[in-house]
């Protein structure tokens, strides 16, 4: 009795052992299989070094502490009374802590390398056969037999595997050692084989490595030289469908192209262009209002193989703060005005930064010698946006009489004064302004009918931001009549016309604009 007990605490013993293997195996192996489990260990593998680590060195200290305490209290020291007891003094027990984690990095470690998964990726052109030894196989297990049969010879444990259609399959095989192996079996035609094979070759020659990835072939490596790029553009221009661009170009290759490039544009008065690389595929940015022309664009496409990409720069969603100052110069002596901003000490930045007072103040002598008083017409502010248009307009509606061709007069109503129509653009890092003014003042002529006359102008300037720019000036010229007689003999007829006097007196004027932009940032 006693002997039947023994040999089946024996037995179970060996079945509970086997269990606790097989599930400790089964489970490591499902590291590589399941992703949680896969994701739990990349997570806790760190820390688990990590604190093994610290378990060594404070084992380390515990055994130099050990070693203390006992030197101490046989040399009578000065420190014998104090006696940490909850620290372990003998040596066995500090080893001890360090052969756990020693003991079980030992026994898990086989499983955990005997557990592992083989992937296998085998091609093979439909009627193609190719054999599998399989050495250590306990069982496999086939997925799609639509696509593969197979004939397994039991004494050399090989197994011939053939394509019969077109597709993907799965060979799931597990050893006895308890790691399994996994063929992934992908049948294609001759075509595909024929094309994928000749690939390999002219990529091959290019010095570029191959992996055949169905339905595609993937392409990898670095190209070094122009002729070699352009060799390789060409056949991935042949076989967009096929081909997993994974090439690289070297630094010296992409920086001759990119300075190709840019150098073009900049010749081309075109200065806002940014070009990106991913992997061997170049495309340049330009934004719409610097589009460079058809015959720039189809030279850079045909020469460097690269993709030409418009982009609409305008910022539309940021406020910009506009301002404006009319500086008015006149003349008081009714000759020609030769004076311009440009003779005016200082820049056209303090007209915004310093009162008018004080540039008049400093450029007194100036303006004294040339008989011209200088002031400020109007200085507007706005707020604007990208391509949306704002007018300012400093004047009044005056009336006029009309006649028409009836002899019947009418009274209207028009504008007299300066109009000024902005528009903004984003042009690169700078702005663009698209200006019109029109400046119109009333007249009389012989028979003393008033009209509305003037100019217009119409441009465009492209400025930095902060930076103010004069961007038009206007000449006026006024003339009156005036009439000087003496006091009390005009009522004489003939005396009064005697010492009556009549002078016709000029005006001359100029009206600059000064612009400035900058960012708003309310």
């Amino acid at each position: 009795m006693g002997h039947k007990i023994k040999s089946r605490l024996k037995k179970d013993g060996i079945y509970i052992n086997n269990f606790v293997r097989n599930y400790f195996a089964a489970w490591t192996a499902n590291l590589g299989v399941v992703p949680l489990f896969l994701l739990a260990a990349f997570l806790l593998a760190p820390a688990f070094f990590f604190f093994l680590n610290l378990l060594f060195v404070v084992t380390h200290v515990l055994e130099t502490i050990r070693k203390l305490l006992s030197r101490n209290r046989y040399n009578g020291s000065l420190y014998n009374n104090f006696k940490p007891y909850f620290l372990p003094i003998k040596s066995p027990c500090v080893k001890g802590i360090v052969a756990i984690p020693c003991t079980c990095l030992f026994l898990f470690l086989p499983m955990a390398i005997n557990a592992e998964t083989i992937h296998k990726d085998i091609i093979l052109a439909r009627g193609q056969s190719t054999e599998l030894s399989l050495s250590g196989m306990e069982k496999f297990n086939i997925g799609n037999r639509q696509v593969i049969t197979y004939r397994l010879n039991e004494k050399s444990k090989k197994l011939l595997v053939r394509g019969v259609s077109l597709g993907h399959s799965e060979i799931l095989v597990w050893n006895r050692d308890k790691s399994t192996e996994t063929y992934q079996i992908f049948v294609i035609s001759k075509i595909q084989e024929a094309k994928f094979l000749h690939l390999a070759e002219i990529t091959s020659n290019l010095g570029l490595n191959t992996q055949i990835l169905i339905p595609h072939i993937r392409v990898s490596g670095l190209l070094k030289k122009y002729s070699q790029y352009l060799d390789y553009k060409k056949i991935l221009e042949q076989n967009k469908e096929a081909i997993l661009d994974e090439v690289q170009l070297s630094v010296e290759l992409k920086n001759k192209i990119f300075a190709s490039v840019y150098s073009a544009f900049f010749e081309d008065y075109k200065e806002s262009i940014r070009c990106s690389l991913d992997f061997s595929e170049i495309s340049c940015f330009y934004p719409e209002n610097e589009a460079p022309g058809e015959f720039l664009k189809k030279y850079l496409i045909e020469k460097y193989k690269i993709n030409l990409v418009q982009q609409n720069n305008q910022q539309f969603k940021k406020n910009y703060s506009l301002k404006i100052k009319l500086i008015q110069l006149e003349q008081l002596d009714g000759e020609d005005l030769r004076l311009g901003l440009e003779q005016v000490s200082g820049s056209l930045g303090d007209f915004f930064k310093i009162p008018l007072d004080s540039i008049v103040q400093k450029n007194q002598v100036l303006l004294a010698q040339k008989k011209v008083r200088m002031s400020t017409l109007a200085e507007p502010q706005s707020l604007i946006r990208p391509l949306t248009p704002a007018e300012m307009q400093i004047g009044a509606d005056i009336p006029f009489k009309n006649i028409n061709t009836n002899n019947v007069q009418s009274t209207d109503w028009k504008f007299a004064g300066l109009k000024i129509k902005i528009l903004l653009e984003n042009y690169g890092e700078n702005i663009k302004i698209n200006y019109e003014t029109e400046l119109t003042q009333p007249s009389n002529d012989a028979n003393g009918v008033t009209s509305i006359g003037g100019n217009k102008e119409k441009s465009s300037v492209i400025i930095p931001l902060k930076t103010a720019v004069k961007i038009f000036q206007l000449s006026l010229k006024t003339e009156g009549k005036s009439t000087d007689q003496m006091p009390f003999l005009n009522a004489i007829p003939l005396l009064g016309e005697l010492f009556k006097s009549k002078s016709n007196q000029s005006n001359y004027k100029t009206i600059t604009g000064i612009i400035e932009v900058c960012e708003n940032d309310e």
